[in-house]
């Protein structure tokens, strides 16, 4: 059933495949200014090395802007560990992350701790190999994880940067560091990266960019319908593809070759949380 109305949605709008599905790549993504912003901060912060964090609402792009630095990183100068498994105890993500860096990490915390250290001290200063540790869902982390990150950044007497640490999350992760027992982490954070929603122009841009992707240049839909989907999606990234591809789904059924606001009106219940 998925396949035919896939492929009636591609005969009937002139399409080689659908516009709104998941991006494969960060280049199937239009290059917003708030995107295009945030990875300049990052791949500084790469070469730089020190603590950012990267906050939004769900569904505003953290994945895609994670996915665009990692893509931009060249693996011959850069060690890269992701993290997304967050909800673990601390001796399990430390065992993830010393994973990630090629260790295979012994049982006790304290001796885990003592080869992460050495692992990235001998990637930055023997290999000339920047380690770069990227934790998503960070607002999942628990206050005692997160101490044990400010001791695996601590060089030299916290004198000298050997890691790139970036920390992905809701806001709530910002509202976790302003808690005065985290004051120390806090004053390490270079950068603090917020990601919104769109506006209207940028909606716009990104249906037209994704349908063009997708194969089709004339108009599909209208700017009443952009301005509808600006609203009711409040320019999430992630809930303007569903309103779209619902849009679509619509037109099909009831054969309209344009997509205009009533038919956003007809799937906006769908959608909506």
């Amino acid at each position: 059933m998925t396949e035919r109305i896939e492929t009636s949605l591609r005969a009937f709008f002139g399409l080689k495949s659908l516009p709104f599905m998941k991006p494969a790549s960060s280049e199937e993504h239009l290059a917003t200014s708030g995107v295009t912003a945030g990875l300049e901060k990052l791949r500084y912060l790469a070469d730089r090395r020190g603590i950012a964090i990267l906050t939004g609402a769900p569904g505003t792009g953290k994945s895609t802007l994670l996915r665009a630095f990692m893509e931009s990183l060249p693996k011959s100068a850069f060690a890269v560990c992701y993290v997304a498994h967050t909800t673990c105890s601390c001796i399990d993500l430390l065992r993830l992350i010393s994973r990630g860096f090629d260790i295979a990490p012994p049982y006790s915390r304290a001796e885990v701790t003592r080869q992460l250290k050495e692992r990235i001290l001998k990637l930055s200063r023997q290999n000339k190999i920047h380690p770069v540790l990227i934790i998503d869902e960070g607002h999942l982390l628990t206050g005692s994880f997160l101490d044990e990150l400010r001791i695996l950044c601590n060089y030299d007497g916290d004198s000298h940067d050997d890691l790139t640490l970036l920390l992905a999350g809701h806001y709530q992760l910002e509202n976790n560091l302003r808690l005065a027992v985290h004051e120390a982490f806090a004053q390490r954070v270079l950068f603090r990266i917020r990601l919104k929603g769109w506006d209207r122009d940028e909606v716009d841009k990104y249906i037209h960019f994704r349908l063009e992707k997708a194969g089709r240049t004339a108009k599909l839909f209208l700017p009443d319908a952009i301005e509808a989907i600006w609203k009711v999606s409040r320019g999430v990234p992630r809930q303007v593809d569903r309103a779209a591809e619902h849009a679509l789904l619509f037109a099909l059924q009831h054969r309209k070759k344009e997509i205009d606001a009533d038919v956003v009106s007809e799937i906006i219940q769908e959608i909506e949380p």
